[in-house]
């Protein structure tokens, strides 16, 4: 490996480190869609441009559109316990999934 390959790899190494990368554990937008049909309606306003049955639930459209609801935020949030929200036990992967199809609703 010569010095400028050797850069190059030491700089990809420390953008992945700093999250410039894309997601290695990016979800399953369509799959999320499922699952929130599935375990949220009751609460949230899953589609875009509804509104939610709990009027302290905020929708998914607005929760996409918060500035900070990256991926990786949403992610961060589904796997934290919250006292206003039922404690759900939710694997990886429908994590996943689930910041996938909330993200996709950012417009």
């Amino acid at each position: 490996m010569n010095v400028v390959s050797g850069a190059r790899a030491l700089l990809a190494m420390a953008f992945i480190a700093i999250g410039g990368a894309p997601s290695v554990a990016a979800g399953n937008a369509a799959e999320g869609a499922l699952l929130a049909e599935q375990w949220c309606p009751e609460c949230h306003a899953i589609r875009a441009g509804s509104i939610s049955p709990n009027p302290k639930a905020p929708a998914f459209g607005a929760i996409a559109r918060e500035p900070s609801a990256t991926p990786y935020a949403l992610r961060v949030f589904l796997r934290s316990p919250h006292v206003t929200m039922p404690n759900f036990k939710i694997d990886a992967d429908d994590i996943n999934d689930l910041a996938a199809y909330i993200h996709s609703l950012r417009r």
